[in-house]
């Protein structure tokens, strides 16, 4: 599949899901921030004396970062997202903030910021979906000032998932989502892309069968059967690593923070 194909799959994706895309990450989470508490606190920790700086966030979606960041750290915030229908809700989400916060309709693969534009820089759930994730980190390198902070999150593969099953799950349910790393992987590509990594935490979380049919197979057309096929044929080390159940699974989320080096990748 194209690189064009796919983006149109993926926007076609979120304007269906937008308006209850808010709705489902908090039953995931169970928190109203549609985020797990140490996600979020996570964020705001590494964003934490950027008041009043220049925040570009790829990938905002409904908001559900970009709230909070206003909230507590009070930025100058860029958010930019590929779905129009996302942005609409994160504009309502984030009203009280409208002098401060510009959201912008765009594509990762090609952000249109100059260099050192930038203090920091956040993408949260979003790098599965980019065409070249080196060539978006590059990018970001670029449009980072001196020192700039990049906070990464992402679902992530358990460490030892060798065999992929989380890849192969999500292709599964979906033709959006597909290239998923491991935590270490994930630092390296960061660390060849001009990024010091400062912390790294991954964080466990359980993810109903049910909630990921819905949250995704049920706008592919994809059938229960056939997610639940391959449950049932994992093998033993794969069950134990994502420790599954009859009914659900453990997900894992990693979240990076990093700051620009002076190092300029090639």
């Amino acid at each position: 599949m194209s690189n064009i194909a796919r983006k149109k799959i993926i926007r076609d994706y979120y304007s269906q899901r937008a308006k209850d895309y808010d709705r489902q990450k908090q039953r995931t989470w169970k928190s109203s921030s549609g985020f797990g508490i140490d996600v979020t606190r996570q964020l705001l920790r590494a964003l934490r004396g950027h008041t009043g700086k220049r925040v570009l966030e790829v990938g905002v979606g409904s908001g559900r970062n970009a709230l909070p960041i206003m909230e507590e750290i009070k930025p100058w915030l860029v958010g930019v997202d590929l779905s129009k229908e996302m942005l609409k809700v994160a504009k309502t989400k984030t009203a009280n903030f409208a002098e401060s916060i510009d959201l912008v309709l765009g594509d990762a693969d090609h952000l249109p910021f100059a260099d050192n534009a930038f203090d920091a820089a956040v993408i949260m759930s979003t790098m599965h979906y980019f065409g070249s994730p080196p060539h978006v980190l590059r990018k970001l390198q670029k449009t980072l000032r001196r020192k700039g902070v990049l906070v990464y999150g992402d679902v992530s593969e358990h460490k030892s998932d060798d065999n992929e099953f989380l890849e192969t799950l999500e292709k599964t349910l979906s033709k959006a989502h597909v290239g998923y790393y491991k935590p270490s992987e994930m630092r390296k590509l960061l660390e060849t892309s001009g990024f010091n990594v400062s912390k790294s935490r991954t964080l466990a979380y359980r993810k109903s069968y049910q909630a990921l049919i819905e949250d995704k197979g049920c706008y592919f057309g994809v059938k229960p059967e056939a997610f639940y096929a391959l449950v049932q044929e994992t093998d033993i080390s794969t069950r134990k690593h994502y420790a599954l159940t009859s009914a659900e699974l453990t997900l894992y989320y990693t979240i990076i923070v990093a700051a620009k080096s002076n190092n300029v990748p090639e």
